[in-house]
């Protein structure tokens, strides 16, 4: 009885703490550097993970969960070690390293909700997945009834069947209040891992339904794109692995590659002023041509393009040019810039074909496709917005790469490294979400 009540106690105290990362969205602490609210949180979470194994220590998991963080975070430390290359080269003021460096570890340091996420599968196993999204509903919830509150559920209903039945076309003032893209585009990476694994569940199917609801309410068209390319991709994956394990395997290789060059390319057609004809031929870029043309200057497609280093562009954008917008809104074009030619290769590889390779390792066909999906979403939604630099999204796919099968993971570390499987580890996993 008391074992049962310490656990409830203990779900209940992480997923606190997670809705207070996913709520706080803006807020932060200064202490001479502004720490975001939820960076701080994610680091609690990982912080409280660390003291229960300390003091109970179950080596195998958490090896599986910090090892499985840091190979998810492998492009930061390219964007790092290429960045900190450039610098070396072009000699530059300490000024320009810290602030590019801050940038990536102070504000959207992805290792430490990585290690967030595996927190929570440490504790929880592959629950902590749905743990998570309880945690994200319950904060867009919380967000959804005080726009209600403040203006009432009817005209919130009816903003709500208006923004959905003409896809967007109308957006009405107070249903705009209740878009929440970096959730939105979490609860996305969500419904894709629903729908591609499907359960026979009613816990399931309300989490399903609150998903909807609250992704429906934010309503990025781009993530729905992006949701309907991947799940194409996912089902016919699935299908051709049922017959043909290897087949399937080979053909994510080949996806990926595929993705890759398609990502190269994008950045020549950008240089070519390719949307600047589509401009001309009357599609409505939304005011990319303009921002596209003002940080031309910025580099050239060729091998020799060396970059500038991480968080060069931003600073431009902010400081020096009036554009209107902080972000050129196109994660690829910004990386490009900051990276070079050679360092934005490594940067796609280590974001794509690394971590499909990790993930999918051991014959996991399963988890390669998943992470394959995951990552053709995030893709998508980044080559129209500046998705990769939210943190929360961060943490939520590094989630459901690592925890897909986490628990396989970790009986496959423990009898390599002490050549059996405990006890508490070999028992097989509820069919239950929570």
């Amino acid at each position: 009885m008391n074992n049962k009540i310490l656990e409830k106690a203990k779900a209940f105290y992480f997923i606190i703490v997670a809705v207070m990362m996913y709520y706080f969205l803006n807020e932060y602490i200064d202490i001479g550097l502004h720490v975001t609210y939820r960076h701080a949180f994610a680091l609690i979470l990982f912080g409280s993970a660390v003291l229960l194994f300390l003091y109970k220590p179950d080596i195998a998991r958490g090896f599986t969960a910090f090892k499985d963080a840091c190979i998810y975070s492998i492009p930061l430390l390219v964007t790092t070690v290429v960045s900190l290359f450039i610098w070396f080269m072009e000699t530059v003021d300490t000024g320009v390293i810290f602030r590019g460096l801050s940038s990536s570890f102070i504000y959207a340091n992805m290792l430490s909700f990585a290690l967030g996420a595996g927190a929570l599968l440490y504790v929880f196993g592959k629950k902590g997945i749905w743990y998570n999204l309880i945690a994200i509903l319950i904060a867009n919830i919380l967000m959804i009834v005080t726009v209600i509150a403040q203006n009432g559920l009817e005209n919130y209903i009816s903003e709500f069947i208006t923004l959905v039945v003409t896809f967007a076309g109308v957006t009405g003032d107070i249903i705009i209040q209740a878009e929440i893209h970096e959730l939105a585009f979490c609860l996305g990476a969500y419904l894709i891992y629903m729908l591609y694994k499907p359960k026979k569940d009613i816990v399931y199917f309300i989490l399903l339904a609150l998903s909807l609801f609250c992704f429906l309410s934010a309503f990025k068209r781009i993530a729905m794109i992006a949701i309907a390319v991947a799940l194409f991709f996912g089902y016919l994956l699935k299908f051709i692995a049922r017959y043909n394990k290897k087949t399937a395997s080979r053909l994510v290789m080949f996806f990926t590659l595929a993705v890759i060059i398609l990502l190269i390319g994008y950045i020549f057609i950008i240089k070519m002023d390719v949307f600047k004809l589509l401009e001309e031929a009357g599609i409505n870029t939304s005011g990319r041509v303009a921002i596209y043309d003002a940080v031309d200057k910025f580099y050239e497609f060729s091998p020799d393009f060396l970059g500038n280093g991480i968080g060069f562009l931003t600073y431009q954008l902010n400081t020096f040019m009036n554009v209107g917008v902080a972000s050129v809104h196109n994660d690829f074009l910004q990386h490009f810039i900051d990276l070079g030619f050679w360092g934005y290769i490594i940067w796609l590889i280590s974001m794509t074909l690394v971590r499909i390779l990790y993930f999918g390792r051991n014959g996991n066909v399963d988890n390669a496709i998943i992470s394959f999906i995951l990552i053709l979403y995030l893709i998508i939604v980044s080559s129209t917005d500046n998705t990769m630099n939210y943190p929360l999204l961060t943490g939520v796919l590094a989630m459901l790469m690592m925890g897909n099968s986490y628990e396989d993971d970790v009986r496959h570390t423990e009898q390599k490294l002490f050549g059996h499987i405990s006890k508490a580890n070999a028992e097989k996993e509820s069919d239950s979400l929570l």
